[in-house]
């Protein structure tokens, strides 16, 4: 068939499907024992080996990405290993459910399940099962990823185990996933005010300095913070009002310590968005004791990764709140709306 054959609504024909699960799909783990084929309904991956390791646990996250985004599965793929590894856990498995719109192509198809091949490989992830199907319910291809990873009970990390008085550090910039966002998909709306050099910089974001935290959180590993969380949706206003919440605690950030690129600070100039409320992944908030900030710090610097204090962890009755320039402390607010998503909807 012509790859601009046009693919029937429901289910993608076998013979075609089968082509691209033996492309497009990385199943050779060394202990997945069935991986994803026509008719067979769910993997199997060997966990025989946690009879001997009581200390193993497994970890799952999922994450769909349905908006109107350019390369969605690098994104599913790097907001799922997010989520993994913010519990200390080596992503190892991943699942995923493709869904395109009515009016697909073949070529279309493979198109996006090569970008989804691409982005996971690097990580040696082996995708054990899924699903695919063509409906007129989508009006972009979408995809509802969920990643499996293992960690030693004794290892495990959450966004609620900050500790008062803990340092609060950000890796690599607020709003990186966003600024990439708007200057791929919403740049015909701010190409008048910012120059193409910087909205070509911008668009390179997703890879550099990339949305995927996996580096940043195995380096943070080693020096035990008691609590890792990665912005997302809300940006780095509400990733850290969630890991506040969750640890029962306030917080007091400097908006003047925050690394913002410069890249970021003209695009959200030109776009009218707050930097610390668009999408934040590429960012990873760690909240570690005092006696430890130094030696992450210095660790981040030496593997090339930008690492700043923004702030600290405070007793719950303190509140959470922001040193803004020339405002003082004020409340940080936060909305669980993130500003783009009514743009890329």
């Amino acid at each position: 068939m012509s790859q601009d054959t046009i693919l029937p609504n429901g289910k993608i024909p076998d013979s075609i499907l089968s082509g691209i699960l033996d492309r497009f799909t990385n199943s050779q783990g060394d202990r997945v024992i069935l991986g994803p084929a026509i008719g067979e309904d769910a993997g199997i991956v060997d966990m025989s080996h946690a009879v001997t390791d009581p200390d193993n646990c497994l970890v799952a996250a999922v994450d769909p990405i349905t908006v109107n985004i350019q390369n969605s599965p690098f994104f599913a793929v790097a907001c799922n290993i997010n989520d993994v590894a913010t519990r200390g856990a080596i992503p190892k498995w991943a699942t995923a459910g493709v869904f395109l719109p009515e009016g697909s192509t073949i070529g279309e198809a493979e198109s996006f399940f090569r970008e989804l091949y691409e982005a996971i490989k690097p990580y040696n992830i082996a995708i054990v099962s899924g699903h695919t199907e063509v409906t007129s319910t989508m009006r972009n291809p979408g995809i509802v990823m969920t990643i499996l990873g293992e960690v030693k009970k004794s290892s495990i990390l959450k966004t609620g185990g900050a500790q008062v008085g803990d340092a609060l550090i950000l890796t690599e910039g607020a709003g990186i996933e966003g600024t990439a966002i708007i200057a791929s998909n919403l740049a015909e709306g701010i190409k008048a005010k910012v120059s193409p050099d910087v909205i070509k910089r911008a668009e390179n974001f997703l890879y550099t300095p990339g949305i995927c935290v996996l580096k940043a959180a195995q380096i943070s590993w080693r020096h035990k913070p008691n609590a890792l969380h990665d912005p997302t949706e809300g940006g780095v206003r509400k990733g850290v009002e969630e890991m506040a919440v969750a640890s029962r605690l306030g917080v007091t950030l400097d908006y003047t310590q925050i690394p913002i690129r410069e890249e970021t600070r003209i695009i959200c100039e030109a776009s009218n968005n707050d930097p610390l409320a668009i999408f934040g992944s590429g960012a990873l908030l760690i909240s570690i004791g005092q006696d430890r900030r130094r030696a992450i710090l210095e660790d981040f610097e030496k593997n090339g990764i930008l690492a700043q204090v923004i702030g600290a962890m405070t007793p719950a009755d303190k509140g959470r709140n922001i040193l803004m320039p020339g405002k003082g402390l004020v409340p940080l607010t936060a909305s669980h709306t993130d500003e783009l998503i009514g743009d890329i909807m």
